[in-house]
């Protein structure tokens, strides 16, 4: 069952493999066929006749029995805070199992919505935008925002994306696929012509189009979430690490840490936190320190296990809201009034969040309309931040 299961996961994203043909479909269909905005009220229609198919033809149907893991835990954190109001919630489930599509009900009111309640239909720019790596850098450099330097190809201008990644950047370079969130087939810190060609292809995989852009090394990734222009919650992801005691050995601080009740696989749904990959990096950054599993750091020493902070590696999340710098709280607010979005999660990188962006090498990573909200709610350190609650205020404000 275990063997089964793993052939249908990308090792990489943690997602059915099935999707990477969904994407490849939806960026040439929206390059070729740009998404319309509906006013809201086209929407609602539209959703109504959606209802009718699926409930005719059976495709789909409407559950109000739904589990946390059968959802997305964004949509759990909202859900939750929303029946403290009364509000009703039913989650549409396929042949496939659920879609990740809501329907909230209020006073006898239905709205629907997909993962969260984003307002898109109140904002004067496409939410597309947001959704397009490329064109969120050329927005985000017209309003004189801080970004990594990079450009978007094409999968069959492979030749001609190493050729600006070496000839106009120079390495160290990212890799990643214009679309998508959370890291998936994203490489950092690319220092060779052979590696960048690893990793081009690596984000093929996942996208047909891809970015090549500038590292900025000793710089962490700070997530901001935004919400309508106001709330702003801050986490930072450090790379997989243990922490040592004196006592005991890394095997056991990594069993300890992979223990933990919070921490979980790469495909549960109802996890943010995952349990510390062990691979061909650990083993370098050990042997660089002259460690093997079973050296026993110092007290409070911390060894890094992995280069990137991704999650699906075992990363860790360390809540910062409260040591934001001023300019940087601003700056958020500032990005999202820009793009006039409702609800946004900024990637950002620096190596000092409690630092002014202006005194240091800072970036702009990307933008992201359906933001992983699970991260502030569950961190790995620092107090949690409730964003679920202004997401709520949200949703009786613009959809009430």
């Amino acid at each position: 069952m275990n063997k089964e299961r793993g052939k249908k996961f990308c090792k990489d994203c943690g997602t059915l493999s099935i999707y990477h043909v969904q994407n490849w479909l939806d960026e040439f269909t929206n390059r070729l066929f740009p998404p319309i905005s509906l006013p809201r009220k086209f929407g609602f229609l539209f959703d109504a006749l959606l209802d009718k198919i699926f409930t005719i033809f059976r495709l789909a149907s409407w559950k109000n029995d739904f589990r946390r893991s059968d959802i997305q835990l964004r949509s759990t954190c909202f859900i939750e805070e929303a029946r403290k109001r009364g509000v009703e919630f039913k989650a549409l489930r396929g042949p496939f199992g659920y879609t990740n599509h809501f329907r909230a009900e209020i006073n006898g009111k239905p709205f629907r919505f997909e993962s969260l309640p984003i307002a898109d239909f109140a904002s004067k720019l496409s939410i597309q935008i947001v959704g397009d790596k490329e064109r969120t850098k050329k927005h985000l450099k017209k309003g004189g925002f801080p970004i990594a330097d990079g450009k978007s190809f094409w999968f069959w201008q492979k030749k001609k994306a190493i050729q600006f990644g070496i000839g106009r950047l120079g390495f160290p370079l990212v890799a990643k696929p214009r679309g998508g969130s959370v890291s998936r087939h994203v490489t950092t810190n690319i220092q060779d012509s052979e590696k960048l060609k690893k990793a081009i292809d690596n984000a093929i995989t996942y996208s047909p189009a891809f970015i090549i852009e500038r590292f900025i090394a000793n710089a962490f990734v700070y997530r901001a979430t935004v919400i309508d222009f106001d709330f702003v919650a801050c986490v930072k992801q450090v790379p997989a690490n243990v922490v040592g005691d004196s006592i005991s050995t890394i095997r056991v601080l990594i069993d300890k840490k992979n223990g933990d009740s919070n921490r979980g696989g790469p495909h549960q749904k109802e996890f943010t936190l995952h349990r510390i990959v062990e691979n061909e990096t650990t083993e370098k950054l050990l042997s660089e320190r002259g460690y093997t599993f079973y050296s026993v750091p110092k007290k409070d020493e911390i060894v890094f296990l992995q280069y990137d902070p991704f999650l699906k590696l075992g990363g860790d999340l360390i809540e910062m809201t409260p040591q934001v710098h001023p300019d940087n709280l601003k700056l958020f607010h500032q990005v999202a009034r820009f793009f006039d979005i409702k609800v946004v999660g900024i990637d950002f990188l620096a190596s000092d969040i409690s630092r002014s962006w202006k005194t240091q090498q800072s970036a702009i990573l990307e933008l992201n309309s359906l933001p992983c909200i699970e991260l502030h709610h569950f961190p790995s350190s620092g107090r949690p931040q409730n964003v679920a609650k202004p997401i709520t205020d949200l949703f009786f404000k613009y959809y009430l």
